[in-house]
């Protein structure tokens, strides 16, 4: 009973502390903003969860699938960045040493920060579902509430999704090489991969997320009604062309065997809690270093001669170098060569293998490949190093020596971003190249724009938030929609044919100019907060 107690009040602090934090504030208010967004009124040109410009009624049914569907796929992202920092807050806050030096065991401390995730993450679950019914009775298609139908695709799909999630956090935490940017990256890439295999899983133990039944379902009743469209699938968002054809959807027929087989993935995120306390380092931080750091730091301890004791003579003997202000000059070029060299400090060797393959086959293969594949993969590999732009001063603790710097906003911001620009433009070489011996101005063009918009979103975002994570969520789901996914509104870089024609990367940078003053007004606010 005494380890429950403990494990119940670990839950309670941690929630309550993370749940005044600015960051789920506006993780809600933007949640409640996309299920507006996701639930469009009649008279809108575009459609969710449709086959064909056919949808369902907005009835309890509808609008707690579309929006259970929704937060299974959509929020399972930005809740991971949400709530993947429980350790590392212990860390930075000096909570983590205090709970080192208590009888409290790995196992139980892990088990308290994935419940305390959970709970945090169905707190927004519980938001959505309440905006969920406040959009039903909005968009006024069925004023008859039914809560059974409403709530259940909740419990159904999303409540395992965000346990799952709420685990893999704190795994993710817990691995060293797993815990940074990396871990980031690789999540991303589950998640994408986890959508793929969702939507057209056979078994439920291929459906992490839970949305086979329901898409399932939605497709063959649509069907019913439109058997010209007999082997489509249910489109997430697509134009609606022509007429809105709607039907009165029932939902689905629950039943307590669907949810034992779905509720097996509950299951796994214990198991995957369990597996993270073995990794757990237990707030010994040389233990949470990775290897090479650990290696390093054992050479320096050998290698570090004692300390002698200075004698100190007469001290009218000891003289001092008289001062003599001189204003200096500034060397922009060798500043940038700096900054390149910390910016590309510490990857290894296989990073710039594969980032060298990239720009050989954005030379050597046809325009079109190279567009539609190897173009957004090339500026995905640099991800890292954009995301740490501005950050890297609060990071590791050099802000009182580069913001007190003499010009610091001359001598280093505009370094800075030209810095990731340069590294922008290096990695697409091969691609740009190829576009200008072929002469595809157009697609030269695009490809300049977003290596001007890709460091500077970075910077604007690293310099008010302090960290990379914001720019990784924002930036991986753009170039999973846009670069990779063809939608035009958001393909920063040209890599569909459809936003070359209609000339999308125009509009970015006007955009880059913003986000370059949102920037400069960041490192400025920096400045003046530490002089």
């Amino acid at each position: 009973m005494t380890s429950l107690r403990i494990l119940f009040h670990m839950m309670k602090a941690d929630y309550l502390e993370r749940v005044r934090r600015y960051s789920f504030f506006i993780t809600v208010l933007i949640s409640i903003f996309i299920v507006f967004k996701f639930l469009p009124a009649s008279d809108e040109r575009y459609l969710t969860l449709s086959l064909n410009g056919i949808r369902g009624i907005y009835n309890s049914a509808w609008v707690g699938s579309a929006i259970a569907t929704l937060a299974s796929m959509l929020l399972s992202l930005p809740a991971f960045f949400l709530v993947k920092n429980a350790i590392e807050r212990d860390v930075q806050t000096g909570v983590g040493q205090i709970i080192a030096t208590t009888p409290l065991t790995r196992w139980m401390y892990i088990m308290g920060k994935m419940w305390s995730n959970f709970v945090l993450l169905m707190s927004m679950v519980a938001v959505l579902i309440v905006s969920a019914l406040a959009m039903q009775l909005i968009r006024g298609e069925d004023y008859s509430v039914d809560v059974a139908d409403l709530v259940l695709p909740f419990l159904f799909s999303t409540l395992p999704t965000m346990a799952l999630v709420a685990s893999v956090a704190i795994l993710f935490e817990s691995v060293p090489f797993l815990s940074r940017g990396l871990g980031n990256l690789v999540y991303f890439i589950l998640w994408g991969f986890s959508i793929k295999l969702s939507t057209a899983a056979a078994h439920p133990s291929e459906d992490v997320l839970g949305l086979s039944p329901i898409l399932k379902q939605l497709s063959s009743q649509a069907v019913e009604r439109s058997p010209q469209h007999q082997g489509h699938h249910i489109s997430g968002i697509s134009p609606l062309k022509g007429e809105l054809v709607t039907y009165d959807w029932n939902g689905i027929p629950w039943t307590i065997g669907m949810f034992l087989e779905r509720y097996s993935w509950l299951a796994a995120a214990l198991v995957i809690a369990a597996l993270a306390s073995l990794f757990f380092h237990r707030f010994d931080l040389m233990r949470a270093a990775p290897a090479s750091k650990k290696a390093r730091a054992r050479k320096a301890a050998k290698e570090e001669p004692m300390a002698q004791p200075v004698i100190v003579g007469n001290e009218a003997t000891i003289k001092l170098t008289p001062y003599t202000h001189s204003p200096g000059r500034s060397r922009p070029a060798l500043t940038l060569l700096m900054e390149l060299r910390l910016m590309l400090k510490g990857l290894p060797l296989w990073w710039y293998l594969i980032a060298l393959i990239l720009i050989i086959l954005g030379l050597v293969l046809p325009v079109g490949i190279v567009t539609e594949v190897v173009l957004p993969f090339t500026w995905l590999w640099p991800v890292l190093i954009w995301s740490a732009m501005g950050t890297n001063e609060t990071s590791y603790r050099t802000h009182q020596l580069i913001f007190t710097a003499m010009h610091p906003v001359r001598n280093q911001f505009i370094v800075l971003w030209l810095g990731g620009v340069i590294v922008a433009y290096l990695t697409g070489s091969g691609a740009m190249v190829h576009f200008a011996v072929t002469g595809e101005g157009e697609r030269l063009a695009a490809m300049a724009v977003g290596g001007l918009f890709i460091p500077t979103l970075a910077a604007a975002l690293g310099m008010w938030t302090g960290n990379g994570k914001l720019f990784q969520l924002i930036y991986m789901l753009m170039w999973y929609l846009g670069p990779l996914n063809k939608w035009g509104v958001v393909d920063f870089m040209g890599a569909s044919t459809q936003s070359l024609e209609q000339g999308v990367f125009l509009y970015y940078l006007p955009v880059t100019i913003i986000l370059l003053i949102i920037a400069l007004l960041g490192r400025v606010h920096q400045i003046k907060r530490y002089h």
